[in-house]
C-alpha cells in the first residue's frame, strides 16, 4: 500500500524534487499539496507531511498536523522563537521529525565533526565554510550553525559564545576557541560544508558536497516512512537514519 505524502512547499527547490520522486516511485503516493498561493484541501487525508516551505506557512501545516494527528517532517530552517515552541507543543499531539538537514551523509558529518572537535581539543583551531546557490536567502545556513553547535558542545561551549561571523574591522588576532564561520554565495550549489580544524603545522578537513537536491527529498521521505509508527515527540532525523549515537 502507497505512503500517502501531503507535501508543503511543493513550489520550492526541494518540494517540487520531492513531486518527482513521489511520482517516480510506486510505495508513494502524493495526497495533497500546499504553497504560497494554497493550502491542503479541508478534507484531505494522508500518513505523514513534509515541508519545505517558509515560516508562516509552516505555522498553518504545524496547527493542521496537530489537529489531524499526521505526523510531520520538516526542513524548514530560520524559522523563529515563536514557530519553534509550536512546533514542540505540537510533538505532544504527533510525531515531528525537524532536521536542518536531510542528508544522511551530512547528519553524519556533524557526529563526526562533534568526535574530531572533543578528540583534538583546544589547539585546534575551527572554521566551517558553506556554499550555496545565489538564491538562498539565510547565511550561514541552518547547517553550518548545526555543524558549529555540535563543535561548541564537543567543547564544552554554545556556540553563541563562539561564534565569529564577520572579521572586518576586528583588527585583531584570532581569539583562542573562536569557531567561524563564513558562507559562499552563487550559481547553483546544491549545498556544501566544510569543517576545518586547523594547528601548528597539520589540518584536518571534514567536508560533504551535495550535487543534486533529490538527495534532501529522499532523505526526508526516508523519514517520512520511519516516523508513521512513531508516537508523539520532537524526533532526530540522525536518530531515525544512523541510530542513537
Amino acid at each position: 500500500m502507497s505512503l500517502q505524502v501531503l507535501v508543503s512547499g511543493a513550489s520550492g527547490a526541494v518540494g517540487r524534487c520531492l513531486l518527482e520522486v513521489i511520482e517516480s516511485d510506486d510505495r508513494l503516493a502524493l495526497a495533497g499539496e500546499a504553497s504560497r498561493r494554497r493550502f491542503f484541501e479541508p478534507d484531505v487525508d494522508a500518513d505523514v507531511i513534509i515541508d519545505f516551505s517558509h515560516t508562516e506557512l509552516l505555522e498553518r501545516v504545524a496547527h493542521f498536523a496537530a489537529r489531524r494527528r499526521i505526523p510531520l517532517v520538516t526542513g524548514t530552517t530560520d524559522v523563529g522563537e515563536a514557530v519553534q515552541g509550536l512546533l514542540s507543543e505540537a510533538s505532544g499531539q504527533v510525531a515531528i521529525c525537524q532536521a536542518a538537514n536531510f542528508s544522511i551523509g551530512v547528519n553524519l558529518l556533524v557526529r563526526l565533526a562533534a568526535q574530531a572537535g572533543q578528540a583534538l581539543g583546544a589547539d585546534f583551531d575551527v572554521e566551517i565554510l558553506e556554499a550555496h546557490h545565489r538564491r538562498k536567502i539565510d547565511a550561514p545556513s541552518g547547517t553550518a550553525l548545526w555543524l558549529g553547535e555540535a563543535v561548541a558542545r564537543s567543547r564544552g561551549h554554545s556556540l553563541e559564545e563562539r561564534a565569529v561571523y564577520d572579521r572586518t574591522g576586528r583588527r585583531r588576532a584570532r581569539a583562542a576557541g573562536e569557531i567561524g564561520i563564513q558562507a559562499i554565495r552563487g550559481g547553483d550549489v546544491a549545498g556544501e560544508h566544510t569543517v576545518y580544524f586547523l594547528a601548528d603545522g597539520e589540518r584536518l578537513e571534514l567536508s560533504h558536497r551535495s550535487s543534486d537536491r533529490r538527495v534532501f527529498a529522499r532523505g526526508a521521505l526516508l523519514a517520512a516512512r520511519r516516523i508513521v509508527d512513531r508516537r508523539p515527540g520532537l524526533i532526530e532525523f540522525s536518530e531515525l537514519v544512523l541510530g542513537s549515537a
